[in-house]
């Protein structure tokens, strides 16, 4: 359901893959009363986790709430539509009133990459597209862990993975080293150039239709319809319509269409013929999800724009560069200062959900008032400070963030101090 990362590999993959930075979403799902949730990674700035439906949207700053600088992230929705997103070693759910922190275990990497999540009854579904650290697998009765990888399973060694597809008790996963099927606590490739005619094992996407038919989104060969593994029906663009051989996700509407995101835009398979619309989008589709209306929802690369079409009609539902979007936090923060420690400047954000009166102060390690950098009436949302500290000296400082809350009957101010070090 969804594709993007920077991963500087020897490789040839598209230049989706190889940015660290870009307006972009990555993951889109339904919840029971089909909300789209979907997630949504800024540009060296935050990572939320976001909720919508009829123009209205629920959205939580994963980087404030945890306070965690900038990360790449995924989303997905539970039975009981509890939302669950990844970023930064760490498993987040929401309740549907609290975020909760789980660890993952044996997982710490140095730098974020590109995620998958999939929630099916029993379990939850995690990979990374540098999988060195294999599949996990969450039981989420009693929140067990399982790692899959090639030291327990025949999971590959040190794959680039793709999107997780399920199917009743079956798991599959695309790596550049074929598609992999985990079932009950076994992995194995079931199929890439050693055990097949097809001419790629770069598989990056996977689904099997209404009809039985399993279709492979690969990285560099178009969509392939496996018959079996010596009879394969392939769709390219040096044969079709598709707009780009990178096909990022697959999903099926009512009527049997396919819809296909690729680097190069979506397209449709409508009895055996590609019709593009990569006319209508500005460059790559992430990923795309058909709603139980036939509405197909579609994530663009570096514009963060949210798409809807249906069929006739392309709606932008956000436009991040046009600023349609208002990011409104759900909650008081205040962030670590970045960089820390620093000289002579660094960056303090805060985010406030309610209008109010905002006081920044930063103080020396006795206590003494250094520098007063907010004292003013604020509309909710999130900020950000310079504090530059030519005129100081090296040393701890501490900085205060008060808010007087209208929303509290007692008036108390909402407070919350951290420590920054500056070192010249």
């Amino acid at each position: 359901m969804r594709s993007i990362f920077f991963f500087l590999v020897a490789l040839s993959v598209a230049t989706t893959l190889l940015f660290p930075q870009a307006n972009a979403i990555q993951s889109i799902d339904f919840d029971s009363q089909q909300r789209v949730v979907y997630a949504y990674t800024g540009p060296f700035d935050s990572s939320y986790a976001i909720r919508y439906k009829d123009e209205n949207f629920e959205i939580w700053n994963l980087t404030e709430i945890f306070n965690l600088p900038f990360n790449w992230i995924s989303t997905a929705v539970d039975r009981q539509d509890n939302i669950w997103a990844f970023l930064k070693n760490k498993l987040y759910k929401y309740d549907g009133t609290t975020w909760h922190e789980l660890n993952i275990p044996n997982l710490s990497i140095g730098y974020e990459q590109y995620s998958d999540l999939a929630i099916g009854n029993e379990y939850l579904w995690l990979t990374m597209y540098n999988a060195i650290v294999g599949a996990y697998r969450l039981k989420l009765a009693d929140t067990t862990w399982t790692l899959f990888n090639s030291t327990n399973s025949g999971y590959p060694e040190y794959p680039l993975t793709g999107t997780i597809y399920l199917k009743g008790d079956s798991t599959f996963v695309g790596t550049n080293k074929g598609l992999v099927l985990i079932q009950n606590d076994s992995a194995r490739v079931i199929i890439d150039t050693t055990n097949s005619t097809l001419e790629t094992q770069k598989i990056y996407s996977f689904y099997i239709d209404s009809q039985g038919n399993k279709w492979l989104g690969t990285f560099d060969l178009g969509l392939v319809k496996w018959i079996d593994n010596s009879t394969f029906v392939i769709y390219n663009t040096s044969n079709s319509n598709l707009p780009n051989n990178f096909v990022n996700a697959i999903d099926e509407d009512s009527y049997g269409k396919l819809w296909l995101a690729t680097d190069g835009g979506f397209a449709c398979l409508e009895n055996d013929t590609i019709i593009s619309y990569s006319n209508l989008v500005d460059g790559s589709i992430a990923t795309l999800a058909v709603d139980n209306l036939d509405r197909v929802w579609m994530g663009e690369v570096y514009t963060g724009k949210l798409y809807v079409f249906d069929g006739t009609n392309l709606i932008i539902v956000t436009d991040i560069e046009d600023e349609q979007f208002d990011f409104i936090p759900q909650q008081y923060s205040l962030s670590q200062n970045y960089p820390n420690p620093f000289n002579p400047s660094t960056v303090i954000k805060y985010q406030i959900p309610q209008n109010g009166l905002v006081i920044l102060k930063v103080y020396d390690i006795l206590g003494k008032e250094v520098a007063a950098l907010v004292n003013e009436e604020k509309p909710a949302g999130s900020y950000e400070v310079n504090f530059n500290t030519s005129s100081l000296a090296s040393g701890v400082y501490l900085y205060r963030l008060s808010v007087n809350d209208p929303s509290t009957s007692s008036g108390q101010n909402y407070v919350d101090v951290k420590k920054m070090i500056l070192l010249k």
